[in-house]
């Protein structure tokens, strides 16, 4: 069983993701050097300052919590325990979550060092559509698309 379990296609993976976590680290490091703050009013603000910085440390962490999982599945597949590597490999293809929501809050354009860690995992061939198409989203997208600035609002009548 554990012998179907690509292990080159693992650990190339898991240096891909490492690599950008990496490059995350580096962008969050920036944004948190300009002096962004999670306080104010900009919260509301798609791309505003809050937003930007939640965003980069979601991709930041999600991808650091994710090379975790990666090297589990690794450690199992090359233990031979493709009976636990099995079911985690094909949860790990369909990536996390913190790469579509950091990305969809955060200011445009996006730094060269989140561009490069997007290519980067896009790069691998290891997800799966889903989540590809998630990851290439995040780099066409012209401008933060969370959150809907109508969420804010007062529906009509509610003041009553």
């Amino acid at each position: 069983m554990a012998q179907d379990l690509d292990i080159e296609e693992l650990v190339a993976a898991m240096r891909a993701v490492d690599t950008a976590a990496g490059l995350l680290d580096e962008a969050l490091a920036v944004y948190e050097g300009r002096g962004l703050q999670r306080t104010g009013d900009d919260f509301k603000v798609a791309g505003g300052a809050v937003q930007t910085l939640q965003g980069a440390e979601e991709m930041a962490r999600g991808t650091r919590r994710f090379l975790a999982e990666l090297a589990q599945v690794t450690g199992y597949a090359t233990a031979g325990l493709g009976d636990r590597a099995h079911p985690r490999l094909a949860q790990a293809r369909t990536g996390y979550a913190g790469v579509s929501g950091g990305g969809a809050r955060m200011a445009r354009p996006l730094l060269g060092q989140t561009v490069e860690a997007l290519h980067l995992l896009l790069a691998t061939g290891f997800f799966d559509a889903e989540f590809t198409a998630g990851v290439e989203q995040v780099l066409r997208a012209e401008r933060a698309t969370y959150p809907d600035p109508s969420t804010f609002r007062i529906p009509a009548g509610a003041d009553r």
